[in-house]
């Protein structure tokens, strides 16, 4: 081809790729990859590469709040105050709001409209909306609104259900989603037909309507993987048009479980009231979804530390971004930059099928602080579990080396003092910046 095109037309035809196939091009012959590299064209600093924070939804607060660690890069805020709800769902770099898809790291904001009525069979239901989107494929994105199901006896005490709704399968076949596209910017219905087995029946997967289920949503090689109401994950691929139905590593009651991305695909934690982990990893290989188990351990809160630490928490709800002097530029200071070697090292209590001995149930008892421990979310570039010491404090357990680090105070000011409020964490979104920009209306 490069002897049959002029180079400048050679370099037209290939700078409209995206990231991942610019990347695959360089790899072709030697004329192409120094077109692209003499031209700039493949841009990996504009990508997700990093962990750029944590934001996460307190209860009772009316804006979500921002962990991270303040780094060289832009200034990233958790201020947005054209948003008057908390954020919804994340994905490589994009926050969903009720009425909004923003982009931290360059300011911008999108509208999204208002999604329009369903027509399913199935009348108690909830949405839940969940981001997709890959910057390394394309700069659009979509929103996809997951039903859920509510106790119906909960919303309507004097009617009953009709029995032929209560023993359909769930989810539904085909299932109905409506989709909202950047690049047409509108919704639209579109129809899965399910592979293998239902999750249950409709009887079996109700709700109480106030009961919270973790927004745990992951996208990885066009696939999106939604946790639905404590019991199962539906794997919804986007190019076929099918979705399947994956059991729980576990059983999953008493216990809540987590989505999450990571350097090998997609990781789930099993969490019980016990402060005991269980991570697994998503087996596709054979053609069957298996979960693998990768890890376990107990860690149990402590609170040995107080203080300043490498992360800071913006604390927007007390104070808002700006400080006193209304400089609210990032710090800069490279002692910030995340070390997994330097930083804080809490040594752990227990890992796995470890037995204690008595000297060590006494430390337990003179160290423990009769708290909880939360989970917050995978690291998406190391197998680092990120977790909340009893609100208080924010903490990473690295699976390999099995180091568990104290990253700084993590909980906003004078939250939990107020009568009447139950504080806790809803929700949790390990964030990784995307300095692209959405594209610009034809």
């Amino acid at each position: 081809m490069e002897n049959l095109l002029p180079e400048d037309v050679l370099t037209n035809i290939i700078q409209r790729l995206a990231p991942r196939y610019l990347a695959i091009s360089r790899r072709v012959c030697k004329t192409w990859c120094t077109i692209i590299d003499a031209h700039s064209l493949l841009r990996v600093d504009l990508l997700p590469r990093s962990l750029g924070g944590i934001f996460i939804n307190f209860s009772e607060l009316t804006i979500s709040e921002f962990f991270s660690r303040p780094s060289k890069g832009p200034t990233i805020s958790g201020n947005f105050d054209y948003c008057s709800d908390i954020i919804r769902s994340h994905c490589n770099g994009l926050l969903l709001f009720d009425e909004y898809v923003v982009n931290p790291a360059t300011l911008q904001s999108a509208p999204l409209p208002p999604c329009p009525r369903t027509n399913m069979v199935v009348h108690h239901y909830f949405y839940r909306g969940h981001l997709v989107f890959d910057p390394t494929l394309s700069p659009h994105y979509e929103v996809f609104m997951i039903p859920n199901i509510v106790s119906y006896t909960m919303l309507h005490s004097h009617r009953k259900l009709d029995p032929a709704v209560e023993e359909l399968e769930w989810p539904l076949s085909p299932c109905i989603l409506h989709v909202f596209s950047s690049r047409t910017k509108v919704w639209e219905e579109r129809s899965f037909v399910r592979d293998g087995e239902a999750a249950g029946n409709v009887r079996a997967k109700e709700v109480h309507p106030n009961f919270h289920v973790p927004d745990t949503c992951v996208y990885w090689r066009g696939v999106a993987y939604v946790y639905c109401q404590n019991k199962f994950v539906m794997r919804i691929s986007l190019s076929n048009g099918k979705y399947q139905v994956i059991k729980p590593p576990s059983d999953p009651a008493h216990k809540n479980l987590y989505l999450g991305k990571s350097v090998k695909g997609v990781y789930c934690v099993v969490h019980d009231l016990h402060c005991h982990f269980t991570i697994h990893i998503l087996d596709e290989s054979s053609g069957k979804m298996e979960w693998v188990f990768k890890d376990s351990c107990t860690i149990r809160a402590r609170q040995l530390y107080d203080g300043p630490g490498p992360w800071t928490l913006q604390d927007i709800n007390e104070k808002g971004f700006e400080d006193e002097d209304g400089n609210n530029e990032a710090v800069v200071e490279d002692r910030f930059e995340w070390d997994s070697d330097n930083d804080n090292v809490i040594e752990t209590i227990s890992r796995g099928g470890y037995k204690y001995n008595s000297r060590e149930i006494n430390n337990m008892d003179k160290y423990n602080s009769h708290g909880y421990i939360d989970f917050l979310g995978f690291h998406p570039y190391k197998e680092v579990i990120m977790l909340s010491d009893t609100l208080r404090r924010g903490l990473a357990y690295h699976l390999n080396s099995l180091k568990l680090q104290d990253l700084a105070n993590q909980c906003p000011t004078n939250y939990g003092t107020e009568v009447g409020i139950h504080p806790s964490i809803q929700d949790s979104f390990p964030y990784t910046p995307w300095m692209g920009w959405f594209p610009q209306d034809n």
